[in-house]
């Protein structure tokens, strides 16, 4: 539900280093697809012109052969969800045309944009890891990539700012207008996380142990991490923004407290953590999310909430899969650009870019959020050229799961065009 957002597509990555772990990739804004453990180093090796070969065999066929791919490889993705990739990737670019590139590393070119894809042989000339970036989808115009939202099932909301301060809009619709954001809402947790630290009230290096009572649903590695074990708060941070672990949200927003989150809460009040959310959509608690939806006021959701507390958690398969959009983080493309300023900055936004392809930007601070029925991206970027915007959207749909790949290659194209300005 409140998943790390890379739209990215990590089909598997064999090289890892040392000590990497494993983790389910259910990606906000893209489909799940298979373990993960890193991306793939790119082939250095005499090989790479059969590394070439074999992206272009396996994009222009449309077809993965099993013989093409090493044991390690295939007991973690089977050929039939590589075919799937493909396929998304045809839908989303239309007819493949040809790949260029070098050293494992290539671009793929199609009818309606371009993929980067990463690809590493073993000494067998079997692939063992394979890599694909989102689609990036050729735009005339910033009119024409827009457009593309018009056509999305749903309540869409988008903002573009240009300048460091974001106060210059230049493309909007609705910007106002509060909408659910799924883990988007980690941006105000980690706002009100860093005005503690410039008041010198905590510091980035300050121990807090990981107590039982914060652990909550995945995303996110930390629900499993033992009890009492310390830990930074830049690691909580950290693990937020970067896997959106919502652990580690939870943990913030009590260590933060309400007062330093009530200056970022809009109507978000009280500030729902994670664990509270998980609970009040679980399929047992019917009675609580009545109360919760029907409460008029900030003090009667948080006598309700004072109820759930003491709750057990509930297990993955209990939660609700249709949307309610009441439960939720609300908060408007304006506000998402404005706590995205606040945070920008900090090294840790710059781990996942999320759906912007990184090496055609100076840099890449991104956050995003999905949820059934919920999906957003926030991504505040300095092109090569040295000009900064955030470019923040959102899709709602109360009756149904939104269109993720749609949504995101809409992104995608407004911000391939964006990084040529």
């Amino acid at each position: 539900m409140l998943a790390a957002v890379f739209v990215a597509v990590f089909v598997a990555g064999l090289a890892a280093p040392a000590g990497a772990q494993a983790q389910p990739m259910t990606p906000e804004g893209s489909t799940p697809a298979s373990a993960v453990s890193a991306s793939p180093t790119p082939s250095a090796s005499p090989a790479a012109d059969a590394a070439r070969d074999r992206v272009d065999a396996l994009l222009r066929g449309g077809h993965a052969d099993p013989a093409w791919f090493a044991a390690v490889f295939l007991a973690q993705v089977s050929p039939a969800q590589v075919d799937a990739i493909v396929a998304q990737l045809r839908a989303a670019l239309g007819a493949y045309r040809s790949v260029d590139g070098a050293k494992g590393v290539y671009t793929a070119h199609f009818e309606k944009g371009t993929d980067e894809v990463r690809i590493h042989l073993d000494g067998e000339a079997k692939i063992d890891g394979l890599f694909f970036r989102p689609p990036v989808i050729a735009a005339s115009s910033l009119d024409d990539a827009l457009d593309r939202f018009r056509h999305l099932d749903g309540s869409v909301t988008y903002l573009l700012t240009v300048g460091t301060d974001g106060r210059s809009e230049r493309a909007a619709h609705d910007p106002a207008t509060p909408q659910a954001v799924g883990s988007a809402f980690k941006l105000a947790v980690l706002a009100a996380v860093g005005d503690e630290i410039a008041a010198g009230r905590r510091h980035w290096d300050e121990v807090v142990p990981l107590d039982p009572a914060w652990k909550s649903l995945p995303s996110g590695v930390m629900a499993g991490w033992p009890n009492g074990l310390p830990v930074t708060l830049a690691t909580y941070a950290a693990q937020m923004i970067s896997i959106s672990d919502n652990t580690a949200a939870d943990a913030l927003i009590r260590i933060a407290g309400p007062d330093a989150l009530a200056r970022y809460a809009e109507s978000n009040q009280p500030f729902l953590t994670t664990r509270q959310a998980f609970t009040l959509k679980s399929k047992g608690a019917a009675a609580l999310r009545d109360a919760y939806l029907a409460a008029a006021s900030p003090s009667a959701r948080a006598a309700v909430l004072a109820r759930i507390d003491g709750l057990p958690l509930p297990a993955p398969a209990d939660i609700e899969s249709k949307p309610t959009l009441g439960i939720e983080w609300h908060y408007s493309v304006r506000d998402l650009c404005r706590l995205m300023g606040r945070v920008a900055d900090l090294p840790l936004m710059t781990i996942n870019p999320g759906i912007a392809d990184a090496a055609r930007f100076a840099r890449v601070a991104f956050k995003g959020g999905s949820d059934v029925g919920v999906i957003n991206f926030t991504t505040q970027a300095t092109t090569v050229a040295g000009a900064t915007f955030c470019f923040s959207a959102t899709l709602n749909n109360s009756s149904q799961s939104v269109d993720e790949h749609a949504f995101a290659n809409a992104v995608g194209a407004v911000l391939g065009l964006l990084a040529r300005d």
